[in-house]
């Protein structure tokens, strides 16, 4: 049996899952902040291994934990600690949301300048990156030549007895990766201050990680592997079966757009985040800030309070014409969000298809029109009618995902994924609407270009 862990900045969550593919058991627990505002993201080490310790325990029903013989990690980017050459915590974890890397993160950029993107596949560094964080850390508590960059799957993993390593596809998105040397980038080594052997070996998604030591749970068998298996999109992309032509759109806090490439290297866009696939090839993701996030605040703003059920249905009811409203969910927060006169319904309407079209707009005129279906994740994908919209604006089918990152991490470990399939499911686009909706979208265009 493989057990797969996703560790999310919001939970962590374990599934067990039998040799022929089928999810046995499953557990979900809140990551454990000792600090979570809107500049520091702090975790505890000891917190953070008690919660995946417990987790496992948390599968033991009906199921003996010595049965797992593989442990497959997935994970948010950027999250690491400081540990000495032991792999003791020197420091706290450092969440993704940490910002105090912003004047490092300035600085970073001067120096490695346009080369960022093609080197790491990010646009530009960002104080919320891990080369950023690194590099406040060196200047404002020091960094010995001993001490190692941790990720935290990597952690997670030493605490099992692996050696300390990272999978090429999270590495590239720390900003000391280079996606086109295949290795750790020296420009970006050298302007931090830190060495290659600081943060790790690197192996591909799925390779299984030197063993340095015992399993630190007793209740493991003693033979059993651990594998990396990527960042927590491209684990979800490939339980979704991601591939060239089958895009994954995610509508959850976020608008996510998350697509295989090709094999030739990126950049793709101006805007894209780039970087290797698992099994080979590129990907390239794109992010919408505000999606669900945006269409909580309209509910909220129009009705009083956040159902979306309701905020559907009123929805339904906003018969669209060329003079209704456009809705812009970059200017959420207040009624200027909404171009035009409308009423509530009609403003309803115009929030659902605005973020879609935010969504297009972002993806470029070549991710639509007559390709193959795309799969949809997240909160927003159990709104049948959104979905629909989807599927008119995109004029592609849509197919509501059935499968996770969990799902993918444990193919990345060598089950097969098992992927059911209802025809409730399947959103085809209506021709009816493309005219209409062409229209609208080229007017959306024109108001917030």
């Amino acid at each position: 049996m493989i057990v797969a862990a996703d560790l999310g900045s919001t939970n962590m969550k374990v599934a067990l899952f039998a040799e022929d593919g089928t999810r046995v058991a499953e557990a979900s627990r809140p990551l454990p902040y000792e600090i979570h505002t809107n500049i520091s993201a702090e975790l505890s080490p000891d917190a953070v291994r008690e919660c995946f310790l417990g987790l496992l325990a948390d599968l033991r029903s009906g199921e003996s934990v010595r049965k797992i013989r593989r442990v497959s990690f997935t994970s948010q980017a950027q999250t690491f600690c400081i540990t000495d050459a032991r792999g003791c915590p020197r420091s706290k974890f450092f969440g993704w949301a940490d910002v105090r890397g912003g004047a490092e993160a300035s600085q970073l950029q001067r120096v490695l300048g346009e080369s960022f993107h093609r080197e790491c596949g990010w646009p530009s560094v960002s104080p919320t990156h891990m080369i950023s964080k690194v590099l406040w850390w060196r200047k404002t508590h020091g960094l010995s030549e001993d001490d190692r960059v941790v990720s935290l799957p990597s952690f997670l993993a030493m605490q099992l007895g692996a050696a300390h390593a990272s999978d090429t596809n999270l590495a590239a998105m720390s900003g000391f990766y280079s996606i086109p040397g295949g290795g750790w980038w020296n420009q970006a080594i050298e302007a931090v201050g830190v060495r290659s052997s600081q943060l790790g070996d690197l192996v591909a998604p799925g390779d299984v990680l030197s063993r340095i030591g015992p399993p630190g749970c007793p209740d493991l068998a003693d033979d059993f592997e651990v594998v990396m298996a990527g960042n927590d999109h491209t684990a979800g992309a490939v339980g979704c079966g991601c591939r060239p032509g089958r895009s994954i759109l995610t509508l959850g806090t976020a608008g996510v757009i998350y697509r295989h490439a090709g094999e030739m290297p990126g950049p793709y866009s101006q805007s894209g985040l780039w970087g290797p696939y698992p099994g080979g090839g590129y990907y390239e993701l794109l992010c919408l800030d505000h999606a669900c996030s945006a269409l909580d605040w309209a509910d909220g703003f129009l009705f009083g309070n956040v159902d979306s059920l309701r905020f559907v249905a009123r929805a339904r009811r906003g018969n669209a014409r060329e003079s209704s409203p456009l809705f812009d969910p970059g200017a959420w927060g207040s009624a200027a969000a909404w171009v035009g006169e409308g009423t509530e319904e009609e403003k309803a309407y115009a929030t659902l298809e605005g973020i879609v079209f935010a969504l297009r707009a972002l993806a470029g005129d070549g991710f639509s029109g007559g390709g193959e279906e795309i799969v949809i994740l997240g909160g927003g994908s159990r709104l049948d009618f959104w979905v629909q919209l989807v599927a008119n604006i995109f004029r592609r089918p849509i197919i509501r995902g059935s499968n996770d990152g969990l799902a993918g991490a444990a193919a990345l470990a060598g089950i097969p994924i098992v992927e059911p399939r209802r025809a409730s499911e399947v959103f085809l686009p209506d021709p009816a609407t493309f005219q209409s909706l062409e229209a609208r979208f080229v007017g959306w265009n024109a108001v917030f270009p």
